[in-house]
């Protein structure tokens, strides 16, 4: 958008790391006032309101319930009914970033003991219980689907991309770093990649791809990972997300007593984050365990007592990195850091090139601001300003989503059921006119089996969102493998499209199939 040729290359799916093993929250920061940062609480809400402006199809507002309890003055009533003054104030005007009205938040709340048994009759359980605060925050129906917007709408603004391309090493002349030598992983080839400035920009891998070249350096080094892992269980509340403290422990001025997990009703599930689990292996081998399974239970079955969650409750379960910059890495206390680094690597005597390492998806976007405002310093193109906040993705260029869902069910209502087509909303927005036109076209608007998935969404992800593998297509391009393991005749239907779009063999069929397999399969 800033007028750059542009070229980015992936190691393996857009976003399939890091980006796509979240909670899905936006957080609104609130998690920064027991460390007095109030700052990034501002941060941190303003960057989830843009995010609710530039998808609206992809974003909702979800009402928390963080419990109050007696005992405790930190986990008190009047020190939460402070702690939501400080966070209003943090947050005051911010919500009008967001053009449609019926985006915006509503109002928070204060509900009272016998409200909140009424709401949510887990969190009766609680010893002491005393009320607790509705916290509306930001959450994405499909953070995968999010990550190939902004990559869709940077194709369309003229960049090229390509997933499935590893950098091997970084190229040089003196000290002038000229590009990168990249690997087709799904052919083999290698090939220069010349650029006249380059933006290392690879999360868990940065470092590991700047040890290629002398010198470069972060100015704060990644001493460790943390790995975080999320559980996709049985519905356990449908309404409200819950907050429920931890016995691991959380660095911060104050504390309510332990680090939060979270429980949030997402597609007739639960979605239930995160873990704190120091990872030490290979970057290409992070997987949920069987004992991550089993050890994440055992927190959330005590820190809500009467929960009884056992491993076959489990459908579904992720896991992904997060960089320590601790001298001393703490197994029982989580060190995560929201902070950011953009490094100029000419400040340690190598030209043309910057290393950017976020911190958490809330603040993606802001991250990137940063780090192009001093790229496009570098090139000498000052003046170019940021159009990201204010710019809605592509397939996100709605006036008012309420109309836009109403209009949708008017015309297609009688195709399709209603949940279908708020799916489709939620997952396309403005494409789903395309979808449903190409559908009927081909005969591809029934239901894969077992799911909620249209067939047409199917040959969409192989034919125009560069779905590469069967892992893309079931986890990444639709939410099919998600919730649970997918039906085996949608399997061996995905199977057989992308074989007869993609040339592959039986053989290559089966070992696309056994891949998926093993998401499941825990050790």
């Amino acid at each position: 958008l800033r007028g750059l040729s542009v070229a980015l290359v992936e190691k393996d799916d857009f976003g399939g790391f890091t980006s796509s093993a979240s909670s899905k929250l936006l957080h609104g920061g609130v998690r920064y006032l027991p460390k007095g940062q109030v700052w990034k609480v501002r941060e941190s809400y303003r960057e989830a309101a843009i995010f609710q402006h530039i998808a609206p199809h992809l974003t909702r507002w979800l009402p928390f319930l963080i419990p109050t309890q007696s005992g405790s003055l930190m986990k008190g009533e009047a020190a939460m009914r402070i702690a939501m003054e400080l966070y209003g104030l943090c947050s005051l005007g911010l919500d009008n970033l967001i053009a449609d009205p019926g985006k915006r938040p509503p109002r928070r709340a204060f509900l009272g003991s016998q409200e909140v048994r009424a709401k949510a009759p887990l969190l009766g359980e609680l010893p002491g219980l005393t009320g607790a605060q509705i916290l509306w925050e930001s959450h994405m129906h499909n953070s995968e689907r999010m990550t190939l917007a902004v990559i869709k709408t940077a194709v369309q603004g003229g960049a090229q991309v390509a997933n499935y391309c590893a950098v091997k090493r970084l190229l040089s002349h003196g000290d002038q770093v000229t590009g990168a030598l990249v690997q087709d992983r799904l052919s083999g080839q290698e090939f220069p990649l010349k650029a006249r400035f380059t933006i290392n920009a690879a999360g868990p891998h940065v470092q590991a791809i700047n040890q290629s070249l002398p010198g470069l350096q972060l100015k704060r080094r990644v001493t460790a990972f943390s790995k975080g892992a999320h559980l996709v269980t049985k519905p356990l509340a449908a309404d409200y997300a819950l907050a429920l403290t931890t016995g691991k422990k959380l660095e911060g001025i104050v504390s309510r007593g332990g680090r939060h997990c979270f429980i949030i009703p997402w597609r007739d599930r639960s979605l239930i984050g995160t873990t704190n689990v120091p990872f030490t292996g290979s970057l290409d081998e992070v997987r949920v365990t069987a004992t991550d399974i089993v050890d994440f239970l055992d927190d959330i079955n005590s820190a809500l007592p009467g929960l009884h969650l056992s491993p076959g409750d489990v459908h579904y379960s992720f896991c992904g990195l997060y960089p320590l910059i601790a001298k001393d890495v703490q197994t029982d206390t989580y060190q995560g850091t929201g902070e950011f680094q953009v490094i100029d690597h000419q400040q340690q005597g190598v030209q043309g090139m910057l290393t950017v390492l976020g911190a958490k998806y809330t603040t993606a976007r802001w991250v990137a601001e940063k780090g192009m405002d001093l790229a496009m310093n570098k090139l000498g193109y000052a003046g170019s300003r940021c159009q990201t906040a204010s710019r809605q993705l592509v397939e996100g260029a709605i006036g008012s989503l309420r109309d836009f869902q109403e209009d949708c069910r008017r015309q297609y209502g009688h195709e399709l059921p209603q949940g279908m087509l708020d799916e489709l909303c939620r997952n396309h927005g403005l494409a789903l006119h395309r979808l449903i036109a190409a559908g009927r076209q081909h005969n591809l608007l029934q239901p894969v089996a077992g799911s909620d998935i249209l067939a047409i969404e199917i040959d969409h992800a192989i034919r125009e969102e560069m779905a590469m593998t069967l892992d893309d297509l079931v986890f990444r391009r639709t939410g099919l493998g998600t919730i649970g393991r997918p039906d085996a005749a949608a399997l061996g239907y995905c199977a057989s499209r992308m074989a007869s779009a993609l040339g592959w063999s039986e053989d290559e069929s089966k070992r696309q199939l056994a891949a998926v397999h093993a998401r499941y399969e825990y050790v």
